[in-house]
């Protein structure tokens, strides 16, 4: 139970980012059926898919509501003795009750709509979509608050139900223009008026997330006058970790806008070249809902933070982030193992830490360690960025470049490095044994990385050597930046102190949108037909991993 309880804030941040997700696909894909899909008279096949696929979302987000309520009731009990029937009463488990059973019905009545020549199945979908969007409100930080609670409960109602319109909708959208039948004469017809509909329905979204997300930015950094609390600045954009979460929210939704509206120009020249627009509009689709899910993952990490208006103290200032940032010579050398603060029992450090909040000792020696951890992948994650961009270049006057496409197997020695040197107080170089440091979630998350970039080294060096062909095989390594750059975004160092976790957390921000941003472009690399288009993508993602190699080298904490 203590190790449950202390990695209890990883596991709730994914459970969080699990239910909004699922609850995004879900309303979206009520959406798209109601002002899409059937209004546009979408093939028998297509619309099949699409209730079929409603259905499984919605069961998802049931499970996935069911497991965080478990989760919270289990702590809540765990940490207090309370009543079942106070505990059946709280609003987060009415909330996540209604939640539930508003999935639930939405999953019987995907199941059933097909089947039942009368509409009125589908019209009941409204009400249940509604009561999802109510119960996500009523557990958001608008609930919490003493003041202006409908105003932001109105925000917050825009913006999710705006990110369900544009991003939870484009999942259907491409199941339905993957089943268009091109080859016959009614098929580019059919695309073209699903297009149409999608495109007005994803403006709508989109004007509606930016509304709600700029009302919410401005009274939580506490900007606005409203909030009351706060100092009427933009402190709390860069100064806080609400802030850094928030703008790493603001790069993903530019990145999906410009996708999206790359898209709504290729939609309006559909009867020009049906087939091939149709190729890239899916691609880029494929690209905004990665990026958009990884938004949610930002989202559930804010969740977790005090809005910055409720954090007017100790917040970090422009001074202090230039010198934290400022370039200087990377450290390549660690002190002994035996200057590190001897590392504490593990029965108390995880007590300490579960119930007190308190971190483990640390001093110069510690944040020396760290250091050079960081710089040496820093080190090899350039050099396979290099290697990368150069196994990208035509031949030259007689240069050959292809020895550079063995680039993965720089990353295979990340991996070792990581599970080696990363965390000193554990396996293999600590005392503390190695499945039992798995209580804490920094460590957890090293040893995932390691077999995340061990696992896409192996594949991807197969595809860059030609030894695998296969296209799944291909798609394991943007697959593998992707996911790695969101959870980079729940990823922190217990430091002891505030600014110094946050200013580490700005690097960490940094290199997860730069690995998101890499992943992608190699995806459309793969994906796109060979073009203006994919050559550009193939020379992004090794610049990418260039940059997250320079923050890196040149983190700090102190």
């Amino acid at each position: 139970m203590i190790w449950f309880l202390r990695d209890f804030d990883l596991l709730s941040v994914l459970l969080r980012a699990l239910t909004l997700g699922l609850e995004m696909l879900t309303l979206g894909g009520v959406a798209y059926l109601l002002f899409a899909a059937i209004p546009a008279a979408v093939s028998a096949d297509g619309l099949s898919a699409c209730w079929r696929w409603l259905r499984r979302a919605a069961t998802g987000l049931a499970l996935a509501e069911i497991a965080y309520v478990a989760v919270d009731s289990a702590i809540l009990m765990g940490s207090a003795p309370l009543p079942v029937a106070e505990l059946v009463a709280a609003p987060f488990f009415l909330a996540g009750a209604a939640a539930v059973l508003g999935a639930l019905l939405i999953a019987v009545l995907a199941a059933a709509s097909p089947r039942v020549p009368k509409p009125w199945p589908t019209y009941l979908l409204i009400p249940c979509a509604l009561a999802i969007l109510a119960a996500a409100v009523s557990t958001s930080h608008a609930a919490s608050r003493m003041e202006n609670r409908i105003l932001l409960a109105a925000f917050t109602t825009a913006h999710h139900l705006g990110a369900s319109l544009w991003i939870g909708a484009m999942p259907f959208l491409l199941i339905s223009l993957r089943r268009v039948p091109l080859d016959q004469a009614a098929g580019p017809d059919e695309a073209r008026r699903l297009l149409r509909r999608f495109s007005g329905m994803a403006l709508a979204g989109a004007a509606l997330l930016l509304a709600g997300g700029a009302g919410m930015a401005w009274y939580y950094l506490g900007v606005s006058s409203l909030s009351g609390s706060g100092d009427h600045s933009l402190s709390g954009l860069y100064g806080t970790a609400y802030g850094v979460l928030l703008l790493a929210k603001v790069y993903l939704t530019l990145v999906i806008l410009a996708l999206g509206a790359g898209n709504f120009f290729l939609a309006r020249r559909i009867e020009t070249a049906p087939t091939e627009l149709l190729s890239r509009l899916r691609r880029f689709g494929e690209v905004e809902i990665a990026l958009g899910f990884m938004a949610v993952l930002a989202a559930a990490s804010m969740t977790a933070q005090s809005p910055a208006v409720d954090l007017p103290n100790d917040r970090v200032n422009l001074g202090e982030i230039a010198a934290r940032f400022y370039p200087v010579a990377p450290r390549m050398t660690s002190p002994s193992f035996a200057a590190l603060a001897p590392p504490t029992p593990l029965d108390r450090a995880v007590r300490d830490s579960a119930f007190t909040g308190a971190s483990a000792p640390s001093d110069a020696n510690d944040r020396a360690w760290s250091e050079y951890n960081h710089h040496w992948a820093g080190l090899i994650v350039l050099a396979a960025g290099c290697f990368a961009l150069l196994s990208r270049l035509p031949k030259r006057f007689g240069l050959s470049w292809e020895w550079a496409r063995n680039w993965p197997i720089v990353f295979a020695g990340l991996a070792v490095f990581l599970v080696l040197r990363a965390d000193p107080d554990c396996w293999p170089l600590g005392p503390r044994p190695f499945w039992a440091s798995l209580y804490a979630p920094d460590v957890l998350q090293h040893r995932f990385y390691a077999l995340l970039i061990l696992g896409f080294a192996a594949f991807e060096w197969g595809i860059q050597t030609g030894r695998l062909r296969s296209g799944r095989a291909a798609a394991v390594f943007p697959l593998l930046c992707v996911a790695g750059g969101a959870l980079l975004l729940t990823h922190s160092h217990s430091m002891g102190d505030a600014k110094e976790e946050l200013l580490a957390e700005m690097s960490h921000a940094a290199i997860a949108l730069l690995g998101a941003t890499a992943g992608c472009a190699r995806w459309l690399e793969l994906r796109l037909p060979g073009g203006r288009q994919s050559r550009f993508a193939s020379y992004v993602w090794p610049v990418c991993l260039m940059l997250a190699g320079l923050v890196l080298l040149n983190y700090r904490e102190s």
